[in-house]
């Protein structure tokens, strides 16, 4: 009888220390910044960071099937791509694609919700005047410095964080020309920013802009809200 209570006792300390586990990994994903706080995403991150002006990556977060999964897509735009999905321990649970066109998840579509974009490593150019007239201005950041080289606009901006690698930086583009000689277009930045660390850090953002560019006209002046000076991008 004391051996099958001393079984007994041993199951229920496993069990409670296999649930306490689930535990801490599911509030490790409840993380605002999980990107930064669960350290093998962090790590899969920072391999990434060395691509730029590579292959293009994302990383998104879902809710599906009651728990937090992280989808990483390696390879925006490639032929044959593998997309694969995570749990919080970072243990493979789905792919999609590849050669073989394999889909482990078949219901991921329809069943995963409220997607997050976590992070990327580049920067979009968007051409949309709904989108330019909804941007969200109220972030609290300053535009340091901009310069153009050939079809390439780099803007330097600071803001409350800790290094700004998590930050999203769109560059949006109200779709109208001002027919005034050059032309204008006018442009802002929408900045995501869920960094909370309590000093200030700067990141010098690139664009493409070459979509930017007029049919017969060589020059164009840019208009970007929160900076004084009009840009003059010649191509």
């Amino acid at each position: 009888m004391k051996k099958v209570l001393k079984l007994l006792f041993v199951f229920i300390i496993m069990t409670s220390c296999s649930e306490n586990e689930k535990n801490i990994e599911k509030n490790k994903c409840e993380t605002d910044v999980p990107i930064e706080n669960i350290s093998w995403l962090k790590t899969k991150k920072e391999t990434f960071e060395k691509l730029m002006g590579s292959e293009r990556v994302e990383i998104y977060s879902y809710s599906y099937n009651n728990e937090t999964v992280f989808l990483i897509d390696d390879c925006i735009n490639c032929a044959d791509k593998l997309t694969v999905v995570y749990n919080c321990s970072g243990e493979k649970i789905c792919e999609f694609g590849g050669i073989d066109g394999r889909n482990t998840c078949p219901d991921f579509e329809d069943k995963a919700t409220n997607k997050k974009l976590l992070w990327r490593n580049y920067n979009n150019l968007i051409i949309d005047k709904d989108r330019y007239n909804n941007v969200n201005t109220d972030y609290s950041f300053e535009i340091i410095n901009v310069s153009i080289k050939e079809n390439a606009l780099f803007i330097t901006i600071s803001s409350g964080g800790c290094d700004g690698s998590t930050w999203n930086v769109d560059l949006i583009d109200s779709g109208d020309i001002l027919e005034s000689f050059p032309p204008q277009r006018s442009l802002k930045l929408e900045l995501t920013n869920k960094e909370v660390c309590l000093g200030i850090a700067e990141k010098e953002i690139e664009f493409d802009i070459s979509k930017l560019q007029i049919k017969d006209i060589k020059t164009v002046f840019l208009n970007l809200e929160k900076y004084q000076k009009k840009i003059e991008y010649k191509y």
